[in-house]
């Protein structure tokens, strides 16, 4: 059975500086028609930085949709300044932790939640930080405190409820099994 679904009319609701919405009439794959919102969001990057004690870099920030305080990997919008996602995420980890690190490696790039949104995210591991002397200011509209933790302490954090942010949940996982797979390769 074809699963495609085959866009109707599209109809744009909203505008906005980081997304848009459209409501969109779909014809399913048994013909039958149905109604899907869609958010259109600007590509972001994200960074598992790990300092040199084993240590991830997180970031804890009011997020105003949940209402209450995240603790997140650094991430941000690519923007029109950034030559690739790579770039961005380089000027995410020096403005939100004032880093700069001399290793990068991409590790994936994954949808958010596709079930509405088409906002992609480029997942990286970095190391080899030293802190800037030059660290570049926030944005405006932006405040956060950034903090290092322990895999044991995150996976605590986790256990508690104190994690909720998916990407960052995710680069927990992604961090783990990298050790395991360095510690099994040493073996």
């Amino acid at each position: 059975m074809d699963l495609t679904e085959t866009e109707i009319s599209s109809k744009q609701i909203f505008t906005g500086r980081i997304v848009d919405l459209s409501v969109r009439t779909i014809k399913l794959p048994n013909g039958e028609t149905a109604t899907r919102e869609v958010v259109k969001h600007q590509p972001a990057s994200a960074a598992i930085a790990v300092n040199d004690k084993q240590e991830m870099l997180l970031v804890e920030q009011w997020r105003e949709p949940i209402k209450e305080l995240t603790l997140e990997i650094p991430a941000g919008l690519i923007d029109e300044t950034d030559a690739s996602p790579l770039d961005a995420m380089k000027r995410e980890l020096n403005e939100e932790g004032g880093y700069h690190a001399d290793y990068w490696e991409k590790i994936t790039e994954f949808y958010s939640s596709p079930g509405f949104t088409n906002e992609k995210l480029y997942l990286f591991y970095c190391d080899t930080l030293t802190k800037l002397t030059d660290k570049k200011a926030l944005d405006p509209d932006e405040f956060l405190t950034s903090h290092w933790y322990s895999l044991e302490k995150l996976k605590q954090l986790a256990a508690q409820g104190k994690i909720v942010d998916a990407k960052t949940l995710y680069a927990m996982s992604v961090w783990e099994n990298m050790l395991l797979t360095s510690a099994n390769t040493r073996d």
